[in-house]
């Protein structure tokens, strides 16, 4: 008798933890669903916001000023173009455009600039609708080439500047997501594919950047919904207060957050294989995801002497990834980093090396005169390799 007393004890326990398990997942869908739709969204997704401080002048010549980035002339072929991240913006939910320009002609087309993640040496152009100097606003959702997430975002303009351009604000802010948009999104979060970055070594991201149902604290969230319906409607007084229920739930929403990592691995591990397997040395290097540099770098190495040299490596992102792989593949050469113009000839001795990392606008080479030139200065300089990926120097003397 008292062990079938103990048996549907046991069994209303366990439909005790289904329930509140089932519960719990309700409750934690609907309360982030009302966060998102009752005004919670730019706390996880706030606007990105580029002012003159954060816009880099890719063609053209200008300063920043306090009322932003002005522009003075435009530069090769009349092309003046400005740009900054976004962040890695989830396009379908960074919608809607302000930008605030000042200083535009009559009939200029000011054109929207963007690349994705997924391409980013492709750059996509939007003519934007002609306004006056308060700014104007756009509705991205009907571009189709609007997708992906945004990895950079800026302005162009073609043709010459009869005044200073002023770009005050280049704005993307995300738009409320409907009920039906939020499900598919949180779907989308906890089945996207997490790549080998720069971070993996160290850090493991278990979702998307800025997503909106991050796997651990919709788990957290979970786990607590679920035991606190547990703890309050209970089959009974002594199923509340046995602590192996809630140890359960807790350990499902460990199974699950683990089960999700052991599948990202899964596929990574299949990635590299496809990539690596039976490769070795150089032809590795190639398939890894910097290959395109390195098989640049190995024209560069070839043109380097044998002994260690200076080479001051020249990025418009001089502490960024690119620069740092190139000092890397080319050591045990003397490398250089944090240049954003080519070195002074205060700087730079005769026999030393500059690498010029595409794109950096504003430096040109002569070649008659074998003069580097950009606007602060210019450096006596043979060019010795150049394509679409950099370009490569020795300093000369006088």
């Amino acid at each position: 008798m008292r062990e079938s007393w103990h048996a549907k004890d046991g069994l209303r326990s366990i439909s005790g933890i289904v329930l509140a398990a089932v519960g719990g997942a309700v409750v934690t869908v609907l309360i982030l669903i009302l966060f998102y739709r009752a005004g919670g969204l730019p706390s996880v997704a706030s606007p990105v916001v580029l002012t003159g401080n954060d816009l880099q002048l890719v063609s053209g010549q200008g300063e920043k000023t306090p009322a932003g980035l002005e522009v003075r002339q435009p530069g090769p072929q009349e092309l003046t173009i400005v740009r900054g991240s976004s962040r890695m913006a989830r396009a379908a939910l960074y919608r809607r455009l302000f930008w605030q320009v000042d200083g535009l002609d009559p009939g200029q087309e000011l054109r929207l600039i963007w690349t994705t993640f997924a391409e980013p040496g492709t750059v996509q152009e939007l003519v934007l609708p002609s306004v006056g100097p308060e700014g104007g606003a756009l509705d991205l959702g009907a571009e189709p080439r609007w997708q992906d997430r945004i990895a950079v975002v800026g302005l162009a303009l073609s043709g010459s500047l009869r005044q200073p351009l002023v770009i005050r604000r280049l704005e993307l802010q995300p738009l409320v997501p409907t009920v039906t948009e939020l499900l598919g999104w949180a779907v989308d979060e906890w089945t996207t594919f997490e790549d080998w970055n720069q971070r993996s070594i160290n850090y493991a991201a278990g979702a998307p950047p800025n997503a909106l149902f991050p796997p651990v604290l919709v788990v957290a969230l979970w786990i607590g919904f679920s035991v606190s319906l547990y703890a309050a409607f209970g089959s009974s007084r002594r199923a509340v207060e046995q602590r192996w229920p809630y140890v359960a739930l807790f350990l499902v929403g460990w199974l699950a957050l683990d089960l999700r990592w052991e599948w990202d691995l899964s596929r990574r591990l299949a990635q590299t294989e496809a990539r690596f397997a039976g490769k070795e040395g150089d032809e590795r290097r190639l398939a890894d995801l910097d290959g395109d540099l390195y098989r640049f770098l190995l024209e560069v190495r070839r043109r380097l002497p044998e002994r260690p040299c200076r080479l001051f490596v020249v990025s418009s992102d001089p502490g960024g990834y690119w620069a740092g792989r190139a000092r890397y593949h080319l050591l045990p050469h003397n490398g250089f980093m944090g240049f954003s113009q080519p070195p002074t000839a205060n700087a730079a001795r005769e026999g030393d090396y500059v690498l010029i990392l595409s794109p950096l606008a504003g430096v040109r080479y002569d070649h008659e005169r074998k003069m580097l030139e950009w606007t602060k200065g210019q450096l006596p300089a043979e060019m010795l390799h150049a394509s679409a990926r950099g370009v490569l120097l020795r300093v000369l003397g006088g």
